[in-house]
């Protein structure tokens, strides 16, 4: 969509650059480190030039937060509030734990999704509803004792710091947790 779609795109080169990761699933560990994206048109009538670079798709998942240690990069909300991976909220992949975390969280959207499932007589998951699939989950701790992430973490801006010193940089509760998510 947005590669295609906006102007500054067009007639331009663009390094596009994401953090999958082989070791993530199979599916991934096909991926090539560096094509042509899919939105790609470098030999098109309105020449559009985007590679697709995955400069950690050979990395360990030790290795990224080493590396994000050695900077002072500090680790997205996601992963401090005990997300193993991160993706879509609401993502069709969640596992039990994520469910019940998901209502939790935001019980409002968790509500429209189960009235949605009932509207059209079908369950995001094929073994079973999202209510169900919550309650065989447990909220993840560091979501029941930092409300104060959360509140960050649902906020539709960041307001808050994204480096910090190494020597105060701290793994998040989410590291080399479950990886639940797509494929």
């Amino acid at each position: 969509g947005a590669l295609r779609n906006q102007a500054r795109f067009s007639h331009a080169r663009t390094l596009f650059v994401t953090g999958e990761r082989a070791a993530e699933s199979a599916n991934r560990a096909r991926y090539a480190v560096f094509e042509r994206h899919r939105a790609d048109c470098r030999d098109g009538r309105i020449r559009r030039h985007i590679d697709h670079w995955r400069p950690v798709h050979a990395w360990s998942e030790a290795a990224v937060w080493q590396i994000l240690r050695r900077h002072g990069v500090i680790p997205p909300l996601p992963y401090q509030l005990g997300f193993g991976r991160l993706s879509c909220l609401t993502c069709v992949f969640m596992s039990a734990d994520q469910a019940a975390t998901l209502r939790h969280v935001d019980p409002d959207r968790f509500a429209r999704l189960c009235e949605w499932e009932r509207a059209f007589g079908c369950t995001i998951r094929r073994d079973r509803d999202l209510g169900t699939l919550a309650n065989g989950g447990t909220v993840y701790g560091p979501v029941r004792r930092h409300p104060d992430l959360v509140r960050r973490a649902l906020c539709h801006r960041w307001r808050g710091r994204v480096l910090t010193s190494p020597e105060q940089w701290v793994l998040p509760a989410g590291a080399f947790g479950e990886s639940a998510g797509p494929v």
